[in-house]
């Protein structure tokens, strides 16, 4: 009887494989059923070996348990993706692989990889293009239809210039070719608007894959793409490696949000893995924004990406004006000025529709006591706790722990409480009492996690004439109001003045983003930028509207002094316990890169905030002129961290191409 050996990964954070043995022979990419330890594990085939290199410490090689399904759960172009991708992030290869399979996947169950058999068939709806293209879209169409391979396009389109219509125009393309079609949006919340105008451009089905779907929904839409049952799929950056029959192309819409890096376990970037599996396929991949990332732009310039340019909006009104408002001296009520009030109440009596930009959620950040300024935090946090009205309760934005209110402050028993500095809910109820008469619409991570809010705050912006609509970052995305014609930015000073080296490309994607969101249908729209600091350089660039402009600035700055993505960066993070060992592991890491030619470290440092979940975090900053060379370099270093007693007493990560530098 012939005996097969295998290299299996399963889903833990170990960094190698381990070898089981067969009779049968099993495909690569197929998942299995195999014995660890005392457990029987799902695992992923990685590869077939001629002979094990070690028989362990028992002498025998264990055998694999289940082999019974048919079809393999991650095909050539999505394995040899999750290759690389393990590769580039130096992150475990079964958490990788398990970070692709759909949740059901993950562990024994009577689920297998097999065909739903519901077909859905596409039709264009022809009557939903009954307008007329601009020149710009015309042109770029004509262009963008005639890339067959891959050759990454960024269509550079100000906000409100017509990209959506440019992807529905192409995913027409693909569909008649009989080819699949990827659409990645960077948030859950995008997805609504963008999957109507998918249903209302194409008769058929339009899958929908994200985090907020149960196991067995998002399960179903994984096994219909796989098998070609529908063709079209919207989802956020865990949807980048879905199964297709036939894919024909990617899009990446808002290439340059920042919610497409994953923040926490394995640190990928949903976009550079698309466009590597767009590399593999040798299929178009086109990525959309009004302010793309540096990164992007830089590879424009050196003519390995072309740039499509949509500098117009499609009713041919110019964008609205950046108006900075000096509030040094201004009173300031829930953090809104009384010209901002005044210009507020101007705007309602035309009934027309004011959005207010605050990126904090909840009523307050801080909750004081007068008497002797003890300020209330999470006890498993270094992080301050947020008041929030609606539940009225005390909650730490970096682990959720909810604490209930103080009545006496614990240090000097005084009853002198008080909440200071506003948030989302405290501008909603300043706003409620201004104006009882009008909807005040609030849009941020606590007015949207249930099923079915974010189409419901849809409903209730389209259907309303003066409304005001309050939120964070979440409304700075990609979303049509028509009716507004009034921004107002809250607290844009934190990023004018942070001193992390990427805080003008955040800060002017920001701004360029939310203002975007007024004037669709109104040439007299206005952007009010509440700010101490009226004359700051940067600012007065942002004013112009001129994205472009901007980023020049920024990749210029960032070439004289060799940063990203002049260079390339990578963060060794470390979580302990103990203060004294995170550092220990990090300060050996820094004497042993310390002289490598090259290198330039900052650090360690402590991380912000540096306590969560109890967990005391500091971090490394690992500089370098090259991926190859940094790729080298972080291989060197897990090889020396296998043998240092240190690293026993870390969990310790690396985040490549960090987006957050704290």
């Amino acid at each position: 009887m012939n005996i097969f050996y295998y290299d299996i990964a399963v889903g833990l954070p170990i960094r190698q494989c381990f070898t089981y043995k067969s009779p049968v022979n099993i495909k690569k990419g197929k998942r299995v059923v195999v014995p660890f330890g005392k457990k029987t594990l799902v695992g992923v085939v990685v590869r077939k070996i001629s002979q094990p290199n070690s028989f362990g410490k028992s002498g025998a090689i264990k055998e694999i348990i289940s082999t019974d399904e048919e079809f393999v759960c991650f095909d050539k172009s999505i394995f040899n993706t999750i290759l690389w991708a393990s590769d580039y992030y130096h992150h475990p290869i079964g958490e990788v692989f398990f970070s692709f399979m759909p949740t059901i996947l993950r562990k024994q169950s009577n689920k297998t990889i097999t065909s739903l058999n519901e077909i859905s068939d596409y039709e264009v709806n022809e009557s939903n293009k009954s307008f007329k293209l601009t020149k710009e879209q015309e042109l770029s169409l004509i262009k963008l239809k005639k890339i067959k391979k891959f050759k990454p396009s960024l269509i550079y389109g100000v906000t409100g210039s017509g990209k959506t219509e440019i992807y529905l125009q192409l995913a027409e393309k693909a569909l008649k070719e009989n080819k699949s079609i990827l659409v990645l949006v960077p948030e859950i919340n995008l997805t609504p608007q963008l999957v109507t105008r998918f249903k209302d451009r194409f008769k058929g089905d339009i899958g929908v894959y994200h985090s907020r779907l149960t196991p067995n929904q998002r399960f179903k839409v994984w096994l219909r793409s796989k098998f070609g049952e529908i063709k079209i799929v919207i989802g956020t950056r865990s949807s980048v490696l879905m199964p297709f029959e036939n894919l024909g192309l990617i899009i990446v819409d808002e290439e340059h949000d920042q919610s497409y890096k994953q923040s926490e376990g394995f640190r990928f970037s949903g976009r550079d893995l698309a466009i590597k599996r767009a590399q593999l396929e040798d299929i178009p991949i086109f990525l959309g924004s009004a302010t793309p990332s540096l990164q992007t732009l830089k590879l424009v310039q050196e003519k390995k990406y072309k740039k499509f340019d949509l500098l117009r909006r499609i009713d041919g009104k110019k964008p609205p004006k950046l108006i900075p408002l000096d509030i040094t001296d201004s009173p300031l009520i829930g953090g809104m000025a009384l010209q901002t009030m005044s210009i507020i109440g101007e705007t309602i009596k035309k009934g027309e529709q004011v959005l207010i930009f605050i990126n904090r959620r909840g009523f307050a950040p801080l909750y004081e006591c007068d008497n002797c300024g003890w300020v209330a935090s999470c006890n498993s946090c270094e992080s301050n706790l947020v008041f929030h009205k609606s539940k009225n309760r005390l909650i730490c934005h970096k682990c959720e722990s909810v604490y209930r209110i103080n009545k006496a402050c614990p240090d000097c028993l005084s009853e002198e409480l008080n909440v200071h500095g506003s948030g989302t809910e405290r501008v909603e109820d300043i706003l409620s009492t201004a104006y009882p008469k009008v909807p005040i619409i609030r849009v941020d991570y606590d007015s949207t996690r249930r099923k079915g809010s974010i189409e419901a705050i849809y409903e209730k912006v389209h259907n309303s004439e003066e409304a005001i609509l309050v939120g964070t970052q979440m409304l700075s995305k990609g979303h049509d109001f028509p009716k507004v014609t009034l921004c107002i930015i809250l607290n844009a000073d934190g990023g004018l003045i942070s001193p992390e080296i990427n805080a003008l490309e955040k800060i002017s994607q920001q701004l360029i983003q939310v203002s975007g969101r007024a004037g669709r249908n109104n040439n007299l729209a206005k952007v009010i930028i509440q700010t101490r600091y009226p004359n700051d350089l940067n600012l007065k660039q942002i004013k112009t509207g001129d994205y472009q402009l901007v980023a020049n600035q920024c990749l210029n700055l960032n070439k004289s002094l060799s940063l990203p993505p002049y260079s390339s960066i990578c963060i060794l993070r470390t979580t302990s316990s103990n203060p004294k060992s995170s550092l220990d592991f990090l300060n050996r890491a820094s004497l042993t890169l310390d002289n490598r030619n090259g290198i330039s470290l900052i650090g360690p440092l402590p991380s912000i905030p540096l306590k969560i979940k109890g967990n005391i975090r500091n971090h490394l900053v690992i500089k370098s002129p090259t991926k190859t060379y940094l790729n080298r370099v972080l291989k060197f270093l897990i090889k020396e961290f296998e043998i240092w007693p240190e690293s026993k007493k870390v969990k310790w990560s690396f985040d490549i191409d960090p987006y957050d530098m704290s």
